[in-house]
C-alpha cells in the first residue's frame, strides 16, 4: 500500500512538472546591466486565472460592431462614419467608383486610392544627425486607365520635410518621381508621421542623433515579415556599437512603441554596461496592441550624446498556422497526461494481482 501511495504521488508530481510551463505567471528578473535594481512584468493572463476576464474593443482591435466579451458579455464597438462600413470589426472606407466622362485628359479631380497608384518605397526609416537633411525619392505610377492629379502631403512631420511638388499630374501607366528633403532639427529622438500622395499614406520614422557619436544602435524586428498577431510577443535583436576608443561605459536604453500618429503604447527603460559591440535580444508584450502598423524605437542615452533607432511591424489577426500550433501543443499535452495516466493505472492493477496472488 505504502508502495502505490508512492507511486500516485510521484505520478501526480510529473503532472504537475508537465502543466506548470504552460501557466504564465509574473515574471522578476534582474537589470540586465548588472545593477541589482528588480524590473518586475506583470503578466495580464495570471491576474484573471481564476475567474473571467471580459475582452475589450481596445484588446480585439475592433473600432465597430456588436461582439462577444467572451465572458458572456457583449461588447458595443461603436458604428462607422458616413462613407465607412464595418468589416470583421474594422471602419473601412467604401470604394468609390470614378464619375465617367471628364475631361480631355481624363482628369477625374478627386482622389487616388491604393488601387489607383502604386508607391515605391512603401514606408521610410531614416537616420539623421542634428541641423542635417537628406532627400529620398518616391517612385508614383498611375495603375489606373485614365489620367489623374493627386495631392501631396504629410502628417506628423510639421517643418521636418520639403517637398519638390504639392500635386502630381499622371496619364494612364505614368510613372513620375516626388523628391521629399527630410529635415532634421536639433531636436534628437524618434519622430514618426507618413507621406500621404492622393489617399495613400508611407508610414515614416525619422532617427535624428546628436553630431558626435561615441555610440550607434540599432534595433531589428525579428518575426516573419515583421508581422505578429495580437498576443504574440514583438521579438527584436539590439545591437550596440562605441564608434571611439574602447571604454567601459554605462548606457541608458529606452524603448517604446507607438503609432504613426505619435501615439505610445509602450515605454521601458535599462542600463547596460558596454565596452565593446554587443548583441542581444528583447521581447516585448504587444498584447494589449490593436490591429496596425507600428514602430519599436531604442534612445542610447550616454553622457553627451543619443543614438535613436526604429524598426517598422504591424499586429496582424492570428492566422490558421497560429491557431495549428497552438492546437498542436495541446494535443501534445493531452498525449502526454493520457500516457501517463495509462501507466498508473497498470502499476495500480499490477499491485492489486501481487496482493491477490499473497
Amino acid at each position: 500500500m505504502k508502495l502505490e501511495n508512492n507511486s500516485m504521488k510521484f505520478i501526480l508530481f510529473i503532472l504537475v512538472l508537465l502543466i506548470l510551463p504552460t501557466l504564465s505567471a509574473d515574471v522578476i528578473s534582474l537589470n540586465s546591466g548588472g545593477s541589482e535594481t528588480i524590473v518586475i512584468n506583470p503578466d495580464t493572463y495570471i491576474e484573471g486565472f481564476f475567474g473571467c476576464v471580459p475582452l475589450t474593443c481596445s484588446i480585439l482591435g475592433y473600432n465597430c460592431g456588436a461582439w462577444t466579451d467572451g465572458c458572456a458579455g457583449t461588447l458595443n464597438c461603436g458604428t462607422c462614419a458616413s462613407g465607412y462600413t464595418c468589416t470583421t470589426g474594422v471602419c473601412v472606407a467604401v470604394p468609390v467608383t470614378p464619375p465617367s466622362g471628364g475631361d480631355a485628359e481624363g482628369d477625374t479631380g478627386g482622389e487616388t486610392t491604393a488601387s489607383t497608384i502604386t508607391v515605391i518605397p512603401t514606408e521610410i526609416n531614416l537616420d539623421l544627425a542634428i541641423n542635417t537633411n537628406k532627400e529620398k525619392v518616391i517612385s508614383v505610377k498611375n495603375i489606373g486607365t485614365s489620367a489623374i492629379t493627386i495631392s501631396v502631403s504629410q502628417t506628423g512631420l510639421t517643418q521636418m520635410v520639403i517637398f519638390g511638388d504639392t500635386s502630381l499630374t499622371l496619364a494612364a501607366g505614368e510613372i513620375k518621381n516626388l523628391n521629399v528633403i527630410f529635415v532634421a532639427s536639433n531636436d534628437t529622438g524618434i519622430f514618426t508621421g507618413s507621406i500621404n500622395i492622393g489617399s495613400v499614406k508611407i508610414p515614416v520614422s525619422l532617427n535624428i542623433k546628436t553630431k558626435l557619436l561615441l555610440f550607434d544602435s540599432n534595433i531589428v524586428v525579428l518575426n516573419p515579415d515583421y508581422k505578429l498577431s495580437q498576443e504574440s510577443d514583438l521579438r527584436t535583436r539590439v545591437t550596440l556599437v562605441p564608434m571611439g576608443d574602447p571604454e567601459r561605459l554605462d548606457v541608458t536604453l529606452n524603448y517604446v512603441i507607438k503609432d504613426y500618429s505619435g501615439k505610445i503604447y509602450l515605454t521601458q527603460s535599462e542600463t547596460v554596461l558596454v565596452e565593446r559591440k554587443t548583441n542581444f535580444r528583447r521581447n516585448f508584450d504587444t498584447g494589449s496592441l490593436p490591429l496596425g502598423k507600428y514602430i519599436v524605437g531604442l534612445e542610447l542615452i550616454y553622457s553627451g550624446g543619443v543614438a535613436p533607432s526604429s524598426a517598422h511591424f504591424e499586429i496582424v489577426h492570428k492566422t490558421a498556422a497560429d491557431f495549428l500550433s497552438s492546437l498542436m501543443f495541446i494535443l501534445i499535452i493531452l498525449i502526454l497526461i493520457i500516457g501517463i495516466l495509462i501507466i498508473a493505472l497498470v502499476i495500480r492493477r499490477k499491485r492489486q494481482q501481487e496482493k491477490g496472488v499473497q
